[in-house]
């Protein structure tokens, strides 16, 4: 089972509320948290938003009937996204899955999204021990992440418990820009 802990679902939501994008993907859904804070958000702001989940567990799409959460729905490794040039998304979220992922992957794919979205939302554990298990090898941690794989890129950054949210400024225009992550709260400039 996917394990998600909840701290910064409300910024992940505010977040989607102000940008309000288009279009948004979902790297490694799990459960389908985020692509259901989407949807309410959509709700919420009166917009079209079109969602898109890269889950590589087949298993998961039919558990977790990601197939009724998301528009689209893409059973692979994200790293595979790499081989599609032409993809664009106003946000992607990696939440809770870019440490499943070997370093030198998520590497190659954040800065294949850097050209190809808006805004890239990273949540990620400083470290936590967790590995697969015969029905989902794909659950282990492989990586470590800190502020510090994200220089020379313009970001925004908070970190509570361990957990740790970066928002990374893509390449690709925005209907809104970030300012800063203060008291709990995102404002926009």
């Amino acid at each position: 089972m996917p394990v998600s802990m909840d701290l910064f679902d409300d910024h992940v939501g505010q977040l989607i509320g102000m940008l309000r994008p288009d279009t948004l993907c979902d790297i490694g859904p799990g459960a389908g948290k985020y692509g259901k804070i989407a949807r309410k958000m959509a709700r919420e702001k009166a917009c079209d938003m079109t969602l898109t989940a890269v889950e590589i567990d087949p298993a998961y799409v039919t558990e977790y009937d990601l197939k009724q959460i998301y528009d689209h729905v893409i059973v692979d490794d994200a790293v595979t996204l790499i081989k599609t040039p032409s993809v664009r998304f106003d946000m992607v979220i990696i939440g809770d899955c870019l440490e499943h992922m070997r370093k030198s992957d998520g590497i190659d794919l954040l800065n294949f999204l850097m050209y190809r979205t808006a805004h890239i939302v990273l949540v990620y554990p400083d470290c936590f021990l967790q590995d697969g298990d015969d029905d989902h090898p794909a659950e282990a941690h492989l990586s470590t992440w800190t502020t510090e794989d994200f220089r020379g890129w313009k970001f925004l950054h908070t970190a509570f418990a361990s957990l740790n949210l970066t928002v990374i400024r893509g390449f690709q225009p925005s209907k809104e820009e970030l300012a800063v992550l203060e008291n709990n709260r995102i404002l926009i400039y």
